[in-house]
């Protein structure tokens, strides 16, 4: 008889282990509270403008090929992947404006042009933080479930390279004494909710991985790739059902025996995933707590907030794909909402302009626009229903003064406004941190909550809250070592270690 595995959550991460999970035999059910699959990786739409609901870019495609491989099928024939040309516009706070591009040849032609004393200082960037992801990627693709395990040969020879007691911002000191050129290679912090100036080292990575292997586009929006996991998994037999919330996970002697639905229905299985954000369902779903209790959770650090505007416009604007726009106090910004909780609405903003590489997500001759402005998560307590008007007024005054969309106000048609505190209540995102725990030294590896729980066995935990991390690329990686792990335990043998074989 097949074993059953219960899921909770359709987001990237529990698709991601019931398409694996499916693949492999498992009798695997999905049950997703909202009306469609993805969670923050989904979509929605105004009129008929489209719209991805949170990540706009995917770095590392790769990671998702190599997913959709194991389990059995080829990611091209679910998803057009188109990799964009340049990366991205960087305006910074005096008006310079910085194209990038994985084409080192074009990328040292812009610095040359903008900061050409920097130009042997990126080549050796690029290649001192090559030699670096080869050691460290190894480290986020293994579970740490004791403190031996950074014993491992892989984590012991990347040990050197960790450059622990240093930060993103100071190791880039090390290769660039432009502060632009600093801040082009370091805004990436911004995908794990974290400042430049407080992120460990090794997130140098990011950069480097974005100039390396590029950023990629999903034709449709990133949405399309979690529509592609539940079209794969029920391929395979599994079962997705949306609009059906759990309620708590069952347990018998701290050993999870399944799920009871919000409907009081209790369905069995032998093993339970959650998907679900890691401090809501350590609150809400697991019960009595060894480990992770109110008390423990409230302690920990967690990421940033968004606030985030989705625009549907008559217009389409010819400006990049993807826009970064710095003010002057960046870095004040970003201390301040990690310490004094105060949002800006003028020190950063990310700009989706996807019209421009995509005509499938607003009607001919109009666009959609997607606008982020990184503020503090709900521990700061700000009042975001008295504010956001005025806050989104500030940000379009901010935007339409860098940017080449001045007369941006007088071609929206559609609009939605979501606050840190839509990201708590709509999302069940713990005080709205959408990047989830922050990726402080002291929550990575092996203290980072654990891909197998720590409270309830027959349990296992994947997403950004768990080991590796946030992001899809993390996302992928984390649903595979818990894919691994169940196959691991269902057969006995906690010394496997080859991929899902």
């Amino acid at each position: 008889m097949r074993k059953k595995v219960t899921i909770i959550g359709a987001g990237p991460g529990g698709l991601a282990a019931a398409m694996l999970l499916s693949y492999k035999g498992y009798d695997v059910t999905v049950y997703e509270k909202g009306n469609s699959v993805g969670g923050r990786t989904g979509r929605f739409t105004l009129d008929d403008y489209i719209f991805d609901i949170g990540p706009t870019l995917l770095i590392m495609p790769q990671y998702v090929e190599e997913l959709f491989a194991l389990s059995g099928v080829n990611l091209k024939d679910y998803v057009e992947i188109k990799m964009l040309d340049p990366l991205y516009r960087l305006r910074f706070a005096d008006g310079t404006e910085f194209f990038p591009s994985s084409n080192e040849k074009k990328t040292v032609a812009e610095i040359k042009r903008l900061f050409p004393r920097e130009v042997d200082n990126y080549l050796r960037f690029k290649q001192h933080e090559h030699y670096r992801f080869n050691r460290i990627e190894h480290c986020f693709k293994v579970a740490y479930e004791k403190m031996s395990d950074f014993l491992k040969p892989q984590f012991l020879e990347a040990l050197p390279q960790m450059d622990i007691l240093n930060t993103l911002n100071g190791r880039l000191k090390k290769y660039f004494s432009d502060e632009k050129m600093q801040l082009a290679m370091s805004f990436q912090t911004k995908y794990i909710g974290m400042s430049p100036w407080r992120a460990p080292s090794a997130y140098t990575l990011i950069s480097f991985i974005e100039h390396k292997w590029g950023i990629a586009h999903i034709t449709g929006g990133l949405n399309k790739l979690t529509l592609a996991m539940a079209k794969v998994t029920e391929g395979y037999g599994g079962k997705i059902h949306t609009s059906t919330a759990v309620r708590q996970i069952l347990r018998k002697n701290r050993k999870a025996t399944g799920v009871l639905l919000e409907n009081g229905d209790k369905v069995e299985s032998d093993y339970v995933v959650i998907n679900a954000d890691f401090a809501y369902a350590m609150s809400n779903l697991v019960g009595e707590r060894r480990k992770y209790t109110d008390t423990n959770l409230q302690k920990h650090d967690y990421s940033c907030s968004a606030f985030v505007l989705y625009l549907g416009l008559n217009k389409q604007y010819d400006m990049a794909h993807h826009n970064l726009i710095f003010g002057y106090d960046f870095k004040k910004s970003m201390d301040d909402i990690a310490m004094t909780k105060k949002p800006s609405s003028t020190a950063f903003a990310y700009i989706q302009n996807p019209s421009v590489s995509d005509s499938t997500l607003a009607p001919s001759g109009k666009s959609t626009m997607y606008i982020l402005v990184p503020v503090p998560n709900n521990k700061a307590a700000i009042d975001w229903e008295a504010i956001k008007q005025d806050f989104r007024d500030k940000v379009l005054d901010n935007i339409c003064k860098k940017a080449e969309i001045k007369d941006i106000r007088d071609h929206i048609e559609v609009e939605k406004i979501v606050t840190p505190i839509d990201w708590e209540y709509g999302f069940n995102t713990f005080k709205g941190a959408v990047f989830n725990l922050s990726h402080n030294l002291n929550q990575m590896f092996y203290f980072r909550p654990h891909n197998r729980s720590e409270e309830l066995s027959n349990c296992y935990i994947v997403g950004g809250g768990t080991h590796p991390g946030s992001g899809l690329p993390n996302i992928c990686i984390s649903s595979i070592i818990t894919s691994e792990l169940i196959i691991r335990d269902d057969l006995g043998n906690r010394s496997f270690n080859r991929k899902l074989l």
